[in-house]
């Protein structure tokens, strides 16, 4: 099985071993999360008074949990269709950079896939796949990089239309705020895999990230999460690029 973590490049000889990686990388943590994360969002769901075929409909179209939890919550509020929409639309917003920035990866702008191709790759993009694709970035060809996302995220699809399954009928015996506590599941992961990053200026963001918004929630609340991530990702950035001034401005001629 592929290691998430790995580092050494594979050869391009084989088309048919970047999408097995990604298929195998798929079965193990990653999956695990995404299928619990969207049994926690069917406890959910069912509470909020879906039935089964609109909670499955719900993943399979929204496919990001902040705008699936938006919908459900809003749902039982008897918000109007609009207001929904609109709410569900800027909780996905994030995945619109992201969407980018894996195009951009994967060199998807240049033009060697059909349109409907993108957008059914883009269709399947969740941080999970994200995240994968920018540790796995260096080991493959820019094609083979869209055949290992292709078959990983096809897979981390299937998983959460499944734990979203599985969630429905589980809410049945289950306590839902037991369903709900495996939502933390995929955030952990996530975590995880920023520690492990390639670049220590990652690393050092999403510490410090985790360290802020404790001290920002009595004042800002929810808000504390969204404003501490951008505020410590900016003050980490812009400390890494003085530094770099700095010394580069040292090591000049005098």
């Amino acid at each position: 099985m592929l290691s998430a973590f790995s580092r050494s490049p594979v050869p391009d000889d084989n088309p048919a071993r970047p999408l097995n990686d990604g298929v195998w990388a798929a079965f193990s943590i990653p999956g695990v999360s995404i299928f619990a994360n969207m049994v926690g969002f069917a406890a959910i769901a069912r509470q909020a008074g879906f039935d089964l075929p609109m909670t499955l409909a719900t993943t399979l179209l929204v496919w990001g949990m902040p705008g699936q939890v938006a919908m459900a919550s809003l749902h039982i509020a008897g918000a109007s269709l609009l207001v929904i929409f609109t709410a569900v639309a800027l909780a996905n917003m994030r995945m619109l950079l992201m969407s980018i920035s894996g195009m951009e990866m994967m060199a998807l702008n240049e033009g060697r896939h059909p349109f409907w191709q993108k957008v059914l790759l883009m269709q399947m993009l969740a941080i999970t796949s994200w995240v994968q694709i920018g540790m796995v970035e260096g080991r493959y060809s820019k094609p083979g990089l869209v055949r290992y996302f292709a078959g990983f995220a096809s897979v981390i699809y299937a998983l959460g239309m499944l734990g979203t399954l599985a969630g429905y009928y589980l809410s049945d015996w289950a306590s839902p705020d037991v369903l709900r506590a495996v939502l933390v599941i995929t955030p952990l992961y996530i975590l995880l895999m920023v520690i492990n990053a390639r670049r220590m200026l990652n690393r050092v963001a999403g510490v410090a990230g985790g360290a802020l918004c404790p001290v920002l929630y009595p004042v800002l609340g929810e808000w504390s999460i969204l404003i501490g991530g951008i505020a410590a990702g900016t003050m980490v950035v812009m400390a890494d690029r003085f530094w770099q001034r700095a010394s580069t401005g040292a090591g000049g001629p005098e």
